[in-house]
């Protein structure tokens, strides 16, 4: 019995020589974690709710498996349901499970897995406060920041200022596959200038076919994007970006009992930006506008958000800042609902 410490304590060594390699493994991590109060909210039960959290944790295992092949593993924590246990308790996900050969042709990589989808790729690394919020296409659920599936991705000009990415994958987020219907997106990103960015995704997902109870017919049901992004950065001195999208979902929408389905169509935008104040301070602003059916008057919102970012370190800030969202529906008296929140966040890369 006394020999099995002994090999224990071998093979984690073992172990341990291997995933630290420098030439094999690079592990990295994120924390965003907030105090938080809410000043005013949309539910009544909710207000001057105040406290600390994690709005997400990343550890990341980037592997090199072969001179033309790597691939990553990332576990995530949000505090939401998706990575909670199963008794509320803090727990994980896996955020990233992929396979990349590189050069599978000249100026292309193929990644097979769980991967990040086109969507946001280009405007979220722009916007570069995740550690604040989301963009508008996350943040209001338009698309899974992740998918199983199969993406090429790689340059269409030597130069690299024409890129593109395509992706075909289950249409399921980080959820095992349990139906027919599938995803396809591509998404083509274009650097006009030294300064200028810019990108165009285009996104089509196959759904169930609905039943219209009004005329007793089965109707389609599936959902098309499109989505623009245009950027303009100024070493680290300002950054500004401005992003679009529209969606349509077939036949998802009825106003009432005596209508037949009709199409939900979304919009939104979303403009933002940053300067540098000191070497150790960013000024932060953005406001969005959401509207996730054209064809109701009452469920439309709009956000806004401003902080200040001070950089403690190199990969650590104290970014104070309050969000606001504006709600077009009001309550029983006809007043306007709104979440205010003040938030002190702790962002930290390792």
């Amino acid at each position: 019995m006394k020999r099995i410490p002994v090999l224990l304590c071998i093979m984690f060594l073992c172990l341990k020589s291997l995933l630290f390699s420098q030439d094999k493994v690079k592990l990295s991590g994120v924390m965003y974690s907030d105090y938080f109060y809410n000043i005013d909210n949309s539910v009544a039960a909710k207000k001057d709710v105040n406290g600390f959290q994690f709005r997400r944790i990343y550890f990341t295992a980037d592997f090199v498996v072969a001179d033309n092949f790597d691939a990553r593993f990332r576990l995530e924590s949000d505090q939401s349901v998706n990575s909670n246990t199963n008794g509320g308790k803090l727990g994980v996900m896996v955020k990233d499970a992929y396979l990349k050969w590189k050069e599978i042709f000249s100026g292309s990589d193929l990644f097979i897995g769980i991967s990040p989808t086109p969507a946001f790729d280009v405007s979220e690394a722009a916007w570069g406060y995740r550690s604040l919020e989301k963009t508008i296409l996350d943040l209001n659920g338009i698309v899974s920041s992740r998918d199983f599936g199969v993406d090429l991705k790689g340059k269409l000009i030597e130069n690299g200022s024409i890129n593109y990415w395509i992706k075909y994958a289950n249409n399921s987020g980080n959820a095992p596959e349990t139906d027919k219907y599938k995803r396809y997106s591509a998404m083509f990103k274009f650097k006009l200038s030294d300064n200028i960015l810019t990108s165009v995704h285009v996104d089509y997902a196959d759904r169930a076919d609905k039943f219209d109870a009004f005329d007793k017919q089965t109707k389609s049901n599936n959902q098309y994007l499109g989505s623009l992004f245009l950027g303009y950065k100024q070493k680290e001195d300002f950054s500004v970006g401005v992003e679009a999208f529209t969606r349509t979902v077939q036949n998802n929408f009825v106003k009432s009992a005596a209508d037949a389905l009709q199409d939900q169509n979304s919009v939104g935008f979303s403009v933002w930006a940053w300067g540098t104040l000191s070497e150790t301070l960013k000024l932060v602003g953005r406001f969005d506008s959401y509207d996730p059916n054209t064809n109701n008057d009452s469920d439309g919102n709009s956000f806004f958000m401003a902080g200040l970012d001070y950089k403690a370190a190199k990969n650590v800030s104290v970014i104070p800042n309050f969000q606001l969202f504006n709600y077009q529906a009001t309550d029983t008296q006809g007043k306007s609902l709104k979440d205010l929140t003040a938030r002190v966040t702790l962002a930290v890369t390792f």
